[in-house]
């Protein structure tokens, strides 16, 4: 029982020093195995914990709710012996992904809400984390009435124990005032997140991701391709940041950077085939399809002189590694296209073949500027 014990202990120790991706994911999975083995119920709960923060920082999120399912009955079969607060706090984070998936039915997703409601009242914390889920629930239905109104019942209540860190409250206000149509606030309220000095798992990676595009309808492509060449690095090698590879996917297209926005297909296309995100693939296969939309209209691109390094994996594998962008961009389209009709079919809504089908006018924003101007 102790060899067993220290072997977990050895996996999770290497498995903090890995940090956040599929090392540490793999890592902590052998833990949860070998703690099984052992029989031990604190140290099975334990291993599982921490899986669970490495699944959803480190892009398996799929794996964080089988994981959080089996932490919640244990926690429920045996009151008062694990922390309640770390379970609630661990809640959150399922919830805040758990709409990604649209096997998961709305009626499901609800219900999760009302419990974490639930529980967060009767342990003493306010509802100020749960009305923030909400916002963003809202906000994934296209339900915007709803959305705003949940975001300012959040901002109405006072702070807790759940309530996310400091730096990610100025992150979602920043994400706010984009979503209201007010770009030159949204950058006002991130320059304490890009200046260095405050800093969490996330944050300022998704803040830079998420200025990106402002930043072009505001006439800024110089600064927004300074803050890509700053924010990229940061979510280079963690498949956990897909949907904001996706925002710098379309940054480099607008601003006809042609040839690094392929480099980052040949990079991230394989994360699509190992990140379960579904709407993290969505997002990338948009993004993809409207680079290779706008490079088959663009004269200097012919199907001889597009050549990409692709796994063999990819279903339009080359040995050639030569590509018609037109057959690139039906591929990825095609692919979209399908994530769409799954998640607008549970979402009982059409945002997201909308969405598809309003993506062509971008083009409006093209502004060729070279990355190799911005230092």
């Amino acid at each position: 029982m102790n060899e067993n014990r220290e072997q977990v202990y050895e996996l999770l120790t290497r498995s903090v020093e890995a940090g956040d991706g599929d090392e540490q994911v793999s890592l902590r999975e052998e833990a949860v195995r070998l703690a099984d083995l052992g029989g031990d119920l604190q140290l099975q709960y334990f291993a599982r914990e921490v899986y669970v923060r490495a699944c959803v920082f480190g892009g398996a999120a799929e794996n964080a709710l089988v994981a959080f399912s089996w932490l919640l009955a244990q926690f429920d079969k045996n009151p008062g012996k694990f922390d309640e607060w770390a379970i609630l706090w661990k809640y959150k984070w399922i919830v805040g992904t758990i709409y990604n998936f649209p096997q998961v039915s709305k009626a499901r997703i609800y219900e999760m809400l009302d419990d974490l409601s639930e529980r967060s009242l009767r342990a003493g914390y306010g509802l100020r984390a749960v009305y923030n889920h909400r916002y963003r629930l809202e906000k994934f239905w296209d339900n915007r009435e709803k959305a705003v109104e949940y975001f300012n019942k959040m901002e109405e209540l006072p702070e807790d124990g759940l309530s996310n860190c400091p730096v990610c409250v100025k992150d979602e206000r920043v994400s706010f005032s984009i979503y209201s149509g007010n770009d030159s606030r949204a950058l006002e309220l991130a320059k304490p997140l890009l200046s260095g000095g405050e800093k969490c798992a996330t944050v300022p990676h998704r803040t830079y991701a998420n200025l990106l595009l402002p930043l072009v309808r505001l006439g800024q492509q110089k600064q927004a391709l300074l803050y890509h060449r700053r924010g990229y690095p940061l979510i280079s090698s963690n498949k956990n940041f897909l949907d904001r590879i996706a925002d710098h996917l379309i940054l480099l297209t607008l601003t006809e950077n042609f040839s690094n926005a392929v480099r980052l297909v040949e990079k991230h296309y394989v994360w699509t085939e190992t990140n379960r995100d579904v709407l993290c693939r969505f997002r990338f296969f948009r993004a993809a399809w409207f680079l290779f939309e706008m490079l088959a209209e663009a004269p200097v691109v012919s199907k001889e002189s597009l050549r990409l390094n692709l796994p063999w994996s990819f279903p339009l594998y080359s040995e050639s590694r030569h590509y018609d962008p037109v057959q690139l961009a039906s591929w990825f389209k095609e692919q979209a296209d399908e994530i769409a009709r799954r998640f607008d079919e549970r979402n009982e809504t059409d945002f997201f073949v909308r969405t598809l089908a309003e993506t062509p006018a971008l083009k409006e924003l093209r502004a060729p500027f070279p990355l190799a101007d911005v230092e």
